[in-house]
């Protein structure tokens, strides 16, 4: 069992956020973002403004002409998908490293969460109830607290979570037993650190247990990170069938309607995934 105080407090020294991903995370969690104050925003921040015309200039996006000014990019994209964008941004350098633990190679977080990220946004078009904008942010941090509770897993433990998936348990129900926490816990922990909405927190602590939350958000991301494993962008970790039937009932899904949220997908990501190579 790891010790909680030391792991918690290595969850709330993680590196903040820039002020920009942190204000920007608070106008677009608005029912009503204010669009003049995002593009403010982006505005002084070199590296969103070039990340945010590029992504309005992309062929998904198909603009009907050239996006130049942060305001029509904001426009064309959307709050919620500006706000992954200001997100991810600082996020990458962090999601990038290997985590041998989670037999992640460098780079393979990062795209998991990237492919998770984009299969939110796609549920987003398909689900019967409306999904909250956030949820492809909560998506891209979903395994956040995979960084913290990596660096405390020693040998023994990893012998005896590696012995318990061989035999079908999940990796989330091995860690709560193993190692005291799990790493759903330690994300939303970290989320709450950064000043994220409790809307970007639950879907984070609940990823892997949705009914826990009972919301559309949770579900949404239970759903996207079985999507990006599903084209083949993250690890097999033994993914709980119950759960993800029921994330597709409460969506209004269909076997039909998810393997096309797949298709999409796997498309978007090879789009995504050239730009970072």
């Amino acid at each position: 069992m790891l010790d909680l105080q030391v792991v918690s407090e290595a969850a709330l020294s993680m590196d903040p956020l820039p002020m920009s991903a942190v204000r920007m995370t608070a106008l677009a969690a608005n029912p009503s973002p204010d669009f003049a104050a995002i593009v403010e925003v982006v505005r002084f921040d070199q590296a969103l403004t070039v990340a945010l015309l590029r992504a309005a200039n992309s062929s998904w996006s198909s603009p009907r002409r050239l996006i130049a000014t942060v305001s029509d990019a904001v426009i064309r994209l959307g709050a919620g998908p500006v706000l992954t964008l200001a997100l991810g941004l600082p996020l990458h350098g962090r999601l990038n490293c290997a985590i041998p633990e989670y037999g992640l190679d460098e780079g393979d977080l990062w795209r998991h969460s990237v492919a998770a990220s984009l299969a939110a946004e796609t549920l987003m078009t398909f689900a019967s109830v409306s999904l909250p904008k956030e949820t492809p942010t909560a998506a891209l941090l979903h395994d956040i607290g995979k960084l913290v509770i990596s660096r405390f897993v020693e040998p023994p433990d990893q012998h005896a979570i590696d012995a318990a998936r061989e035999i079908g348990i999940t990796r989330i129900q091995v860690e709560g037993e193993v190692l005291g926490v799990d790493h759903a816990e330690l994300g939303a922990l970290i989320a709450q650190v950064w000043g994220l909405p409790a809307t970007l927190t639950d879907g984070i602590r609940f990823h892997h247990s949705p009914e826990g939350a009972d919301t559309p958000l949770a579900f949404g991301v239970h759903l996207a990170d079985v999507v990006a494993k599903t084209v083949g962008v993250g690890p097999d970790d033994n993914a709980d069938l119950e759960r993800y039937s029921q994330a597709m009932g409460e969506l209004g899904l269909t076997a039909d309607t998810f393997d096309e949220v797949c298709s999409i997908v796997s498309t978007r990501f090879a789009e995504i995934n050239a730009r970072y190579e």
